[in-house]
């Protein structure tokens, strides 16, 4: 695959996925054909968005038959990795902080005034099941299988491995646009879960990494982000910029000791 068409394989992806948002728009707001009570249900459209962009890409242009037992098959994976990956998980936490809070940062030298606030926990509602579902189920699967299982593998057969693995993982962060703070770390994590699934030839720790990330946002989200209000309180001081350096180096050892792990190829 061409490095040309997998970024318009990605756009694709964003068109599809738009279209059938905006038909579902039509359907909940331009006509009555859905009745009252379960306008507080139209949350579950972008999950369905989601699933149906990528169930059209899997069909059109991938091809192939997605076994997902064989991936959900925990006897054909190691233990011995999911340290690791719960390390990689707390480390990129810590490092994406300043990524996230750029313009923040940005009013703070400029001696601004900058948001603490947060959007707060509204409970357990239709709103936030569907888009649980999305982010622990929907996006860990098929955002893997598109961008690691799909489209790297497809890149590294035309282009140089680390070629590849930055494409993938451009076009990766470039599906989270919408939130334009989040496509320095979308784009880190591309590059971690490209060297994983390369390392392992196995999607299923890709996904499970994506999957305990996802769950860590939302786990802080539930519990009133905590934690995110902690280090906004420091101001940007020494101890930020120090928890910061922490998470790079938590990231890196635990990458380094992942890819350092043997791996049995028939395991």
């Amino acid at each position: 695959m061409t490095i040309l068409k997998a970024i318009l394989l990605t756009f694709l992806l964003i068109f599809v996925f738009s279209l059938t948002q905006v038909g579902f728009g039509f359907l909940f707001y331009k006509t009555e054909l859905i009745p009252e009570y379960l306008q507080k249900h139209i949350g579950i459209t972008t999950a369905i968005s989601f699933l149906v962009a990528y169930l059209v890409m899997f069909k059109f242009f991938w091809k192939s038959k997605i076994e997902i037992k064989e991936i959900l098959n925990i006897r054909k994976y190691e233990l011995k990795f999911l340290p690791y990956l719960i390390l990689i998980v707390f480390g990129l936490q810590l490092l994406d902080r300043p990524f996230w809070d750029l313009e923040r940062i940005w009013n703070y030298l400029n001696y601004s005034e900058f948001e603490t606030d947060f959007s707060l926990f509204n409970g357990f509602n239709p709103a936030f099941l569907y888009g649980t579902i999305s982010t622990l189920i929907i996006s860990p699967i098929c955002e893997e299988l598109f961008f690691r299982k799909f489209l790297l593998k497809k890149l590294t057969e035309q282009n140089s491995q680390k070629i590849g693995i930055l494409i993938s993982s451009l076009c990766f962060a470039i599906i989270h646009i919408e939130t334009p703070f989040n496509l320095i770390p979308t784009f880190i994590f591309g590059i971690i879960s490209s060297l994983i699934y390369i390392k392992t030839n196995k999607i299923g720790y890709s996904i499970l990494l994506h999957f305990l990330i996802n769950l860590l946002v939302q786990t802080l989200y539930v519990f009133d982000l905590t934690f995110d209000r902690w280090l906004l309180n420091l101001n940007f001081n020494f101890i930020y910029w120090i928890m910061f350096l922490i998470g790079i180096g938590i990231t890196y050892f635990g990458i380094k000791k992942l890819l350092a792990t043997p791996y049995k190829i028939n395991g």
